[in-house]
């Protein structure tokens, strides 16, 4: 009998999957995407690149993006009454 993982991503699997259409190369939009200050974002991970992707306990919340630092922004979200930051790069990003 193995050892459980406890790593970041595990129970990851269902959120990670993409539909069979959607697999394949990504576009060079998303991956060069820019965002301003004061966008609204929604974070929506993508699978094939597990560089400057957030934790899994954000995927799907909505933000605002409050800076940009070196190719990742800085997102602002609400978690219950905390407010909490969050980097991510901009191909795990989506505009709201």
């Amino acid at each position: 009998m193995g050892k459980t993982s406890h790593g970041p991503r595990r129970k990851a699997t269902k959120k990670l999957k993409k539909p069979v259409k959607q697999k394949g190369k990504i576009s060079i939009a998303r991956v060069m995407q820019e965002f301003k200050p004061g966008d609204r974002v929604m974070i929506k991970p993508e699978p094939a690149v597990q560089k400057g992707m957030p934790f899994k306990r954000f995927f799907g919340k909505p933000g605002t993006i409050r800076a940009k630092r070196g190719k990742a922004y800085v997102i602002e979200l609400k978690e219950g009454r905390v407010i909490k930051e969050v980097l991510s790069l901009p191909v795990h990003l989506r505009r709201m």
